[in-house]
C-alpha cells in the first residue's frame, strides 16, 4: 500500500472566505500514491496546546499513546509559522486522537497527511479512538490516507462549519463495525456542503471509490480486495483472491497478512497476529525476537513478553553474569494495603520479601477483584500476614497460589498469621490448599463469622508443631455468629425447570430437626460464562458482591429466580436461614451447580446506516442487537417504496436517520450491575439480615409452637405404654414383661409397638412435607407454546391446540456473519424504507421486531453530475 507523496499545505486563510473559494485553495492538486520508506521513530503519547508543542512530533512516525491538540491557536495572528511546518510524518497511532477547540484549524490534513491507522489500544473514556469536537474553524476532516480505526467509537460533533463528514465512509475505516459506532451531529447540514469531485472536471469516479472523499478532490481510499463474488462463505465481506482463498482482514494493505505492510493488530515473522508468542512486542505494533530486542538497547520483559527501554515501576534492573540487564520484580519491605491504588506495587510479585497488612478502610470500595488480580503470582511471604479490621473481606482466596509464609519477622515476635476483626470473614484459603508457616504462630480474634474449627485446621501448616492455645485462637469471639461444627450440613438442590428468563430450583426434603429452626433459603446466582467459579469468587461483605442474591423467608423447598437473561449459563449455590434453639443449631450450604436458560428472541438491530451512491441502488449497514439472547442464524431485509412527506421531499440529501437509533451519549443501560441487595450507603443494609427475620416472625412463632407440641406429642408416643395404646386393633392393654427373657407375647407386643411408631413417623413426615410443597402452583414457570403443525392455524385451532403458528418473513435472508446489504433494480429520487429483524436459532418467531431506515435514492441527474457525464 503506498502514501501520499507530499502535497500543498494549506496557508492561514481567513474565516470570512468563500466555502468554493477555500476549498479550491485546500485541494488544487490532487494526492496520488507512492512509497513512504523512512526509518519508523516512536514517539510517546502527546498533549499538544501551543504550536511550539509540534515540535514533538518532528521525526516521529509512531506515536505509542494517545495524541490530544486541545485550545490550539492556530490563527494568522497567533504566531509566526507556516501550516507546512505543521505537517508530521506520523503514520500511526496507538491509542486514540482527540481534536478539541482548535482555533483556526482548517483541515487535519496539514498536520497528519499521512496518518492511516489509530489502533484504539487505550481509549479516551474507554470508548472513544476518534473525536473532532467544537473546532469552530474546521472545514474538514481531511484525514486523506486513513484507512482503519482498529478499536474504538468515532464521535465528531459541533464544529459548526465542517463539511465533507457525511462523504466519509465510516463504516469501512472500522476494524469491528458490530462493536463500533459512530456519531456526527452539529456539524455544517449536508445540504449547505458541497459534494465529492463538484469543482472538478476531470474527476475520476472508478479509481478509488471516488464517490467517497474527504475533500472535493481527495477520494477516501478504499482498498477493494481481488474479488467479492463467489467467494466461499467464510470470507464474508473480506472478499478472496482469483483463487479462492480468504483475504485476511488482519492485513490492512492488502489480502493476505504473510506479506502486509499495515497489520491491524501486531507484526510478526510469519505475518499479521494477534499477540507476540516466542517474542516480544515493541511499539504497541510488532514482534522482534529477543536478539533484535537487545540490539535496539531495550529490555526483554518476560512478563507480557514486551520489549521495554526501562524495567516497569514495581521491578528493578538486575545484570547477568553477561552483563546483560534483566527486570526483576522488587518486592522489598512490608507493604501496608489500605486501598486499590496500594496494590499496585505488589503486581507480579512472586515473593514478598517483607510482610504484608492487608487493613481495608473504605466499605464501599470495590477492591475484592483488584486483590484477586494483584496477588495472584503472590507464593511466599518471608514475614508475617496480618488482615485486621477488613469488613469487606469474606475469604482469604485471593492468595490462591501462596504457598508459605516464612516468619522472618513476627507480629509481637510471635505471631505469622494474624487475623482480628473482620466482620464477614468465613473462609481462610482456597479449598484443598494449605500454606505452610515455617515460623510464628496464629492469631485470631474478632472474627464472628469464621468457625473456630476451620482455624483449628491450620494446626498442620505450623511447622513448629506448637498447639493453638485458645489465648490466640479464641473459641467464643470467632464464629459465634454462625453455625459451625456438626450444625453444618448439606443441600442438593437441582434444576426442576427453567425458560429463557427464569429457573425452578428444587431442594430435598428436610429433616424434622432442620424445619425446627428453619425460617428460608438464600439463593446466590451469577453469570459464569463458564464452569469454573467457587463459592468466594468476587464476594464482598459490604455490598458490591459479583453474586446476586435471592432471599426466600419460607419454608418451601422451591424457588424461582426470575429477571435473567435469555441463552446465558449460570451458576448458583443455595444456603439455609435459620435461628439457633438451645437445643439445636443447624445451618446448610450446598455446592455450586449451573444452568444455562434457553434462548430468546433477540432485541431490535442497535443501530441501522445506509447511503444511496447510485439512482438504483441503497447501500444499507447495521449493527446487531445488544441482547442478541441466543444465536444470531440469519437477518431479514426488507425494502418498501415509503409515502415522503412535502417536508422530506424538499431536502436536498439523501439520507435521513433511522427511526430507532439512539445517540452515542444517550444510550441506556440494560441491564443492572451485579450487587447483591442495598448497598453500604442504604440505610437497611446493616440490618437486612433483622428484616428478614422480622418479616418471618409469625410464621416463626407459629411454626416454634406448632413443633413445641408435636415434641410434647412425639415425647408421648415413645412412652411404650402409649404405643401400644394407639393400636388399631381393641386389644386389651397388656402389662410389660417383668422377667427379661423374651417370650413369643413379648416380641409380639413389640413389633407392634414399633409398627405403631412407624405408622405415626409416616403421618408425622408427611405433615412435614405437606409444609414443604404447599402452594406449588406458584412456582410454575411458562413456557412458550409449540409451533402448530397447521402453518395457517386460526386464532382459534391456536388456542385450541396450545400452539402458536409461525409468522410469515418477507423479506431477504441475509447470513448472520454479514452486517451489511445492497439493495439494486430500485426507482430514482424514491425514498425507500429499509427494515432488518435479527432471528435467532431454535425460537418460534424468533426474529426482533423490525428496525426502519428511511433514505431516499439519488437522483439520475445527480449520478451523471458525479460520473461526468
Amino acid at each position: 500500500m503506498g502514501h501520499l507523496l507530499p502535497i500543498p499545505i494549506p496557508i492561514p486563510i481567513p474565516i470570512s472566505t468563500p466555502i468554493p473559494l477555500l476549498l479550491l485553495m485546500l485541494g488544487v492538486v490532487r494526492p496520488v500514491l507512492a512509497r513512504f520508506d523512512e526509518q519508523a521513530t516512536a514517539c510517546e503519547s502527546l498533549e499538544i496546546n501551543h504550536i511550539a508543542d509540534f515540535r514533538r512530533l518532528e521525526n516521529c512516525t509512531h506515536v505509542v499513546g494517545h495524541v490530544r491538540l486541545a485550545y490550539v491557536d492556530l490563527t494568522p495572528l497567533a504566531g509566526n509559522y507556516s501550516f507546512e511546518s505543521l505537517a508530521t510524518n506520523v503514520t500511526e497511532i496507538s491509542d486514540y486522537l482527540m481534536v478539541y477547540r482548535c482555533t483556526g484549524l482548517i483541515s487535519l490534513q496539514s498536520i497528519f497527511p499521512r496518518l492511516r491507522i489509530i489502533r484504539g489500544r487505550s481509549l479516551l473514556f474507554d470508548e472513544y479512538g476518534l473525536v473532532v469536537y467544537e473546532n469552530r474553524n474546521l472545514w474538514e476532516v481531511g484525514l486523506v490516507e486513513l484507512l482503519r480505526i482498529q478499536k474504538g467509537s468515532i464521535r465528531i460533533e459541533s464544529n459548526p462549519q465542517l463539511c465533507f463528514v457525511e462523504t466519509v465512509d465510516w463504516v469501512y475505516l472500522m476494524g469491528n463495525s458490530t462493536q463500533q459506532h459512530f456519531s456526527l451531529k452539529h456539524n455544517r447540514p449536508p445540504s449547505q456542503c458541497p459534494l465529492c469531485g463538484s469543482l472538478t472536471a476531470e474527476y475520476d469516479i472508478e479509481k478509488n471509490s471516488s464517490e467517497k472523499c474527504w475533500n472535493v478532490n481527495t477520494p477516501q481510499l478504499r482498498l477493494r480486495p481481488p474479488r467479492t463474488e463467489d467467494c466461499p462463505k467464510a470470507c464474508g465481506q473480506n472478499g478472496c483472491d482469483k483463487a479462492g482463498k480468504c483475504c485476511d482482514r488482519n492485513c490492512v494493505t492488502g489480502c493476505y497478512s504473510q506479506n502486509c505492510s499495515l497489520c491491524s493488530n501486531l507484526q510478526g515473522k510469519t505475518g499479521c497476529v494477534n499477540q507476540c508468542i516466542g517474542s516480544y512486542e515493541i511499539n504497541k505494533r510488532k514482534c522482534i525476537s529477543v536478539r533484535e530486542c537487545r540490539d535496539l538497547g531495550r529490555i526483554p520483559l518476560i512478563t507480557g513478553c514486551q520489549c521495554v527501554k526501562k524495567c516497569p515501576g514495581n521491578q528493578k534492573e538486575v545484570p547477568d553474569a553477561k552483563g546483560l540487564l534483566h527486570c526483576q520484580v522488587d518486592c522489598k519491605g512490608d507493604f501496608h494495603i489500605k486501598s486499590a491504588s496500594d496494590l499496585e506495587d505488589l503486581q507480579d510479585c512472586m515473593t514478598i520479601n517483607g510482610s504484608l497488612t492487608i487493613e481495608l478502610t473504605n466499605i464501599k470500595e470495590k477492591i475484592v477483584e483488584a486483590l484477586e488480580h494483584a496477588l495472584v503470582s503472590v507464593k511466599e511471604i518471608t514475614g508475617y500476614l496480618k488482615v485486621i479490621h477488613s469488613a469487606q473481606l469474606m475469604s482469604l482466596t485471593f492468595l490462591q497460589n501462596l504457598d508459605a509464609i516464612r516468619g522472618d519477622k513476627l507480629v509481637e515476635n510471635k505471631y505469622a498469621l494474624y487475623v482480628v476483626n473482620n466482620f464477614h470473614l468465613e473462609h481462610i484459603w482456597p479449598p484443598n490448599h494449605q500454606v505452610i508457616i515455617q515460623r510464628g504462630m496464629l492469631f485470631f480474634h474478632l472474627n464472628p463469622r469464621l468457625c473456630y474449627e476451620k482455624i483449628h485446621q491450620l494446626q498442620s501448616s505450623l511447622k513448629s508443631g506448637e498447639n493453638i492455645s485458645v489465648a490466640d485462637v479464641s473459641p467464643n469471639s470467632n464464629g459465634e455468629r454462625v453455625i459451625c461444627g456438626d450444625g453444618v450440613r448439606s443441600l442438593a438442590p437441582k434444576v426442576e425447570d427453567l425458560n429463557s428468563t427464569a429457573v425452578r430450583i428444587i431442594l430435598d426434603y428436610m429433616d424434622w430437626e432442620g424445619m425446627e429452626t428453619l425460617i428460608g433459603y438464600s439463593y446466590y446466582y451469577k453469570e459464569a460464562p463458564l464452569q469454573n467459579v467457587t463459592m468466594y469468587d468476587g464476594r464482598h461483605g459490604c455490598g458490591h458482591d459479583n453474586w446476586l442474591m435471592d432471599v426466600s423467608p419460607n419454608k418451601s423447598r422451591r424457588h424461582v429466580i426470575s429477571g435473567l437473561k435469555p441463552y446465558t449459563q449460570y451458576a448458583y449455590f443455595v444456603k439455609t436461614l435459620t435461628r439457633t434453639e438451645y437445643h439445636i443449631q443447624m445451618d446448610a450450604y450446598s455446592k455450586i451447580g449451573y444452568f444455562q436458560t434457553l434462548p430468546d428472541r433477540p432485541s431490535p438491530v442497535s443501530r441501522i446506516f445506509g447511503n444511496s451512491e447510485t439512482s438504483s441502488q441503497i447501500v444499507v449497514n447495521w449493527w446487531p442487537p445488544k441482547r442478541p439472547n441466543g444465536i444470531i442464524t440469519k437477518y431479514i431485509v426488507l425494502s418498501e417504496k415509503h409515502n415522503s412527506t412535502k417536508e422530506q421531499k424538499d431536502k436536498n440529501y439523501l439520507s435521513s436517520e433511522s427511526s430507532n437509533t439512539k445517540d452515542l451519549d444517550c444510550e441506556c443501560v440494560d441491564a443492572q450491575p451485579y450487587d447483591s441487595g442495598p448497598q453500604p450507603d442504604d440505610e437497611d443494609y446493616y440490618n437486612k439480615e433483622q428484616i428478614t427475620y422480622e418479616d418471618a416472625l409469625p410464621n416463626l412463632i407459629y411454626v416454634s409452637r406448632y413443633h413445641k407440641n408435636r415434641r410434647n406429642e412425639f415425647e408421648k408416643v415413645m412412652d411404650y405404654e402409649h404405643l401400644l395404646s394407639l393400636k388399631k386393633e381393641d386389644e386389651p392393654p397388656t402389662p410389660a414383661p417383668t422377667t427379661p427373657a423374651p417370650t413369643n407375647e413379648s416380641i409380639a407386643k413389640e413389633k407392634q409397638a414399633a409398627l405403631t411408631y412407624e405408622r405415626y413417623r409416616l403421618r408425622s413426615e408427611k405433615k412435614q412435607r405437606n409444609l414443604q410443597d404447599l402452594d406449588q402452583e406458584k412456582y410454575k414457570i411458562l413456557h412458550a407454546p409449540p409451533k402448530c403443525q397447521n402453518p395457517r392455524a386460526s386464532v382459534v385451532q391456536q388456542v385450541e391446540d396450545k400452539c402458536i403458528a409461525e409468522e410469515p418473513l418477507d423479506g431477504i435472508e441475509v447470513r448472520a456473519n454479514q452486517h451489511s446489504y445492497t439493495f439494486n433494480q430500485l426507482e430514482p429520487e424514491t425514498t425507500y424504507r429499509i427494515t432488518v429483524r435479527a432471528c435467532v436459532e431454535g425460537v418460534v418467531n424468533g426474529c426482533s421486531t423490525p428496525a426502519e431506515y428511511l433514505i431516499k435514492t439519488a437522483s439520475p441527474e445527480f449520478e451523471g453530475y458525479i460520473q461526468g457525464v
